[in-house]
This record gives structure tokens, C-alpha cells and sequence, in this order.
């Protein structure tokens, strides 16, 4: 490639980034959210979970790709009591015979969806911490002064 079509190559490629990042647009959350509320009772929720450690049937089930071994995490009847909207179903198509395809339906859980309730939880814990804290050290004052 010679020498001009190379630097011509460059003006196209720098021209089309410039053009693009002036077009971007930027938006805010108050932008793209709607009915935004605190978390309703979060340590309250995240003790009915269930934690696990359990290990999936890789043998049996090859097209799905599962892991081998140990692994943690929730099962997903559990979570659906508790976080419905953080289950979803995945379709999985397999080969089931010479040109004969099956589906498989597999719940799965969106673990990341439970930080800001983990967050939530942290805080309101923190909250009675320092409610506690003051109610010591009010009763400390108290029988000080007995």
C-alpha cells in the first residue's frame, strides 16, 4: 500500500471518530429511570436467601456448558420467592439426534442485581449500629451519674 492511500486511509478513520463523538449524546439517569425508590426492606430480603454450594451435573447435560466443580451461589427457586424480577429463563437449543434439535428452558439469576440490595443492606445495618451505639453510651452517661 503506498504512502498516500495510507495518510488518506488515516484522514477517513480520524474524520469518522471525530464525527461520532461529536454526535454522542449524553444522558443522565433522571433520563433514562423511572419510578426510582429506596430499597424496601433490604436486610429483611436478604435473609431469606439461601446461599449454596453445590456442584451442576456437567456429565448430564453437556450442551449446556456448565462448570465442573465446586461453585456458589443461589438456587433459583429460592431467589424467586424472594427477588422474582432477578430470575429469568434462558432458552437453550441442543442437537437431539441427526438434524432433530430439542429446547431446554434454564433459570438463571442475575446475581449483579443483588449488589445494590447487598448495599442497601450494609447501610440499614449501619444505621442500628450507630442507633445502638448512641443508646450504650446514653445508658453509660446514665448510670454514671447514679
Amino acid at each position: 500500500m503506498n504512502r498516500r492511500v495510507v495518510v488518506n486511509i488515516l484522514h477517513v478513520v480520524l474524520f469518522s471518530g471525530v464525527f461520532s463523538v461529536a454526535g454522542a449524546q449524553t444522558l443522565s439517569d433522571k433520563d433514562i429511570k423511572k419510578n426510582v425508590v429506596p430499597i424496601d426492606n433490604p436486610i429483611g430480603k436478604i435473609v431469606q436467601l439461601e446461599p449454596r454450594q453445590f456442584e451442576y451435573k456437567a456429565g448430564d447435560y453437556k450442551y449446556l456448558k456448565l462448570s465442573e466443580g465446586a461453585q456458589y451461589g443461589f438456587m433459583a427457586e429460592n431467589m424467586k420467592t424472594v427477588f422474582p424480577e432477578l430470575v429469568k429463563e434462558r432458552k437453550v437449543s441442543y442437537m437431539f439426534g441427526k438434524n432433530a434439535y430439542r429446547d431446554a428452558r434454564v433459570s438463571t439469576i442475575d446475581e449483579a442485581g443483588l449488589i445494590p440490595v447487598l448495599v442497601a443492606s450494609i447501610k440499614q445495618q449501619q444505621q442500628e449500629i450507630e442507633q445502638l451505639k448512641a443508646e450504650l453510651l446514653q445508658l453509660k452517661k446514665e448510670t454514671a451519674g447514679k
